[in-house]
């Protein structure tokens, strides 16, 4: 009897050293497929100087009418070419719009890394509101899918006007293991979220197989902040606005609006 019983326990041992080398050395290969560049770098396009040594490229649509900016950050099969549809999309319901790549992706130099998409986005935040002087209180975070890693990341630590994410997770490991399994992970969103005190809008579908929905329910639960959500029936991972543009732009305006009555932004200048 004891006999059987080591034996499963070194076998439950031996799978989770195999679980264990195997995220070591093949994570970051499965969180990051960086396509080859959709575009290439217009005369004006903006190179940001990240704190990690690497260039990010970047991209600005200023909108003089707009209430704040929106600091978008793109899921992991995507660069700024695939994601000027929707930045564009932004900008025409009434955002100012920033959007950047990770290092590796697009023309940023550099290999995608977690820690490179934290000092890529920082450097996006940096140039906001340093170069352009922007106030953080006007400025809107967005994180879709990969992008929620480095969007909550940076939400836990500097002021920000507010906080979108879609298609979040609550980590990159727990997308195939539900728990955490290992004492390390990749994005600990959940771990972070909770020191979020900014206003949440969180979007999610509820038949999302690639990010599953209870990670967008879990996220929001433990956010202690105002928070609104819009829970979408018949989408998945990659087609929410497509499933369900009007839900979608009614939440972000009702998000925005919300904004602008909790903030005294009426006597600030606008956005250009």
């Amino acid at each position: 009897m004891l006999d059987g019983v080591l034996v499963i326990l070194m076998a439950l041992a031996a799978a989770y050293g195999s679980l264990a080398v195997f995220a070591w050395l093949f994570a970051n290969a499965m969180i990051f497929p960086a396509p080859p560049s959709t575009y290439v770098d217009a005369a004006d396009q903006p190179k940001l100087p990240s704190p990690d040594g690497n260039t990010i490229t970047a991209v600005f649509l200023p909108n003089p009418a707009a209430s704040h900016v929106l600091l978008f950050s793109h899921g992991n099969k995507m660069d700024l070419g695939k994601a000027d549809e929707r930045l564009q999309l932004f900008r025409a319901h009434g955002w100012a719009v920033f959007a950047y790549d990770y290092p590796g992706y697009g023309t940023s130099s550099g290999t995608p890394s977690e820690a490179g998409c934290y000092a890529a986005l920082a450097a996006a935040y940096a140039y906001l509101t340093k170069l352009k002087q922007i106030p953080p209180e006007k400025i809107v975070l967005y994180g879709q899918s990969l992008g929620s890693g480095p969007t909550v990341d940076l939400a836990s630590r500097e002021p920000i006007g507010g906080l979108i994410l879609e298609g979040a997770f609550l980590s990159t490991f727990r997308v195939l293991t539900h728990w955490k399994m290992l004492p390390w992970d990749h994005f600990d969103n959940l771990a972070k979220i909770g020191c979020v005190r900014t206003p949440l809008l969180s979007i999610h579908a509820r038949q999302d197989q690639t990010v599953p929905f209870f990670h967008g329910q879990r996220l929001y639960a433990a956010h202690p902040g105002p928070k609104q959500h819009l829970w979408v029936a018949d989408a998945h991972h990659n087609n929410i606005l497509e499933a369900s543009s009007s839900a979608y732009w009614d939440a972000i305006e009702r998000f925005r609006l919300q904004l602008i009555s909790a903030s005294t932004l009426a006597s600030t200048p606008s956005i250009a």
